[in-house]
């Protein structure tokens, strides 16, 4: 896709919520750039997602694994981890980007928003996510301190955006929302069945669905009965061994053992308001 020249200029804006250019950083914006070294071996404190729009290069991470960057690819700079990224002198370069800090790196990695192990992603450009971003760098210059936190979550939804195309095209054709789904709905489903549904072998399922969601299909489903456990806890005074049993365990005790090992506190004290 041709993106406009008006779109192809330096464009962008910085605030923080915490009135430093580091901690609190919320930004976005556009950029041209002269080729050679963007980057070399360098790691940077914030999160960066930046999306080609002209030109070419490469990226490498620390490990040496190199992809190359083309219109229509992402890469992301990743908070204190090194890559390498070069671009090349024809044709001339033009990326826009989003930049958070290195705490909001941490809880994309920690959703599974963002996978440290992907760094390059191929969702196309999409014309109009593109044009809004850059009515977003007018938008965020323009705010009062009050009201940054609010473009903060308005980048955050251009950011999944881009990331979901991304994932999308480097699936396989994996139906991660479908497998998902079946994970969520019956907590106590066997992971083979959801394989089968999906008509995939058992190995390729587990393959696909950590490369989609960044952790295993095992992981997720016991995320999402502790989700349910915290949920039916608070919502109604069923018996502990009910709710674990109605939840897939055979036991109340292996069930008490999960909930305090990944939340720190026994099914009881959560239900008590001790979190």
């Amino acid at each position: 896709m041709n993106v406009p020249a008006s779109l192809c200029a330096n464009h962008n804006c910085f605030r923080s919520l915490r009135g430093s250019r580091v901690r609190g950083l919320v930004a976005c914006g556009f950029n041209v750039k002269p080729p050679g070294w963007d980057a070399q071996l360098e790691a940077r404190p914030a999160y960066s997602a930046v999306l080609v729009l002209r030109g070419r290069g490469w990226y490498a991470d620390a490990a040496g694994r190199r992809w190359e960057l083309t219109p229509g690819t992402l890469f992301q700079r990743f908070a204190g981890i090194a890559h390498t990224v070069w671009i090349a002198a024809d044709p001339s370069w033009a990326e826009c980007w989003i930049h958070l800090d290195g705490i909001a790196d941490a809880m994309l990695a920690e959703l599974c928003v963002i996978d440290h192990g992907r760094p390059v992603l191929q969702p196309g450009i999409d014309l109009a996510l593109v044009r809004e971003l850059w009515r977003a760098v007018d938008a965020l210059e323009a705010a009062p301190d009050r009201a940054v936190p609010r473009h903060l979550v308005r980048l955050l939804g251009m950011l999944m955006s881009m990331l979901e195309g991304g994932s999308v095209q480097s699936g396989g054709g994996f139906d991660a929302d479908r497998a998902c789904r079946l994970l969520a709905d019956n907590p106590q489903v066997d992971l083979r069945l959801v394989a089968r549904e999906l008509g995939l072998p058992y190995g390729r399922f587990r393959k696909s669905f950590r490369t989609a969601v960044g952790i295993g299909p095992g992981e997720y489903r016991l995320r999402r009965r502790l989700d349910r456990a915290r949920a039916a806890l608070l919502e109604n005074a069923k018996p502990i061994a009910v709710i674990a049993s109605e939840l897939g365990y055979a036991n109340p005790f292996t069930f008490t053992a999960l909930f305090r090992k990944h939340l720190g506190v026994s099914p009881s004290a959560w239900r008590r308001g001790i979190r």
